[in-house]
């Protein structure tokens, strides 16, 4: 699975774990907070779609790699 995030969403399941346990489930949330949040509204971006659940502003599309 981890294998597959870091490669579709350019996020990793295993670091941001390693984030949590290193700086708490609270500056994870804030870190996770700013890097997800729309630049047009300041709601909560899909890490799947990047498509903002709040105004449905998509700051930059995903593309899938099928190998």
């Amino acid at each position: 699975m981890d294998k597959r995030y870091r490669k579709n969403y350019q996020m990793s399941v295993v670091e941001n774990l390693s984030a949590i346990k290193q700086h708490g489930a609270s500056k994870f949330q804030e870190m996770q907070t700013q890097k997800y949040s729309c630049p047009k509204c300041d709601g909560v971006i899909s890490v799947h779609n990047r498509k903002c659940f709040q105004c449905d502003h998509i700051t930059k599309l995903v593309e899938k790699r099928i190998d």
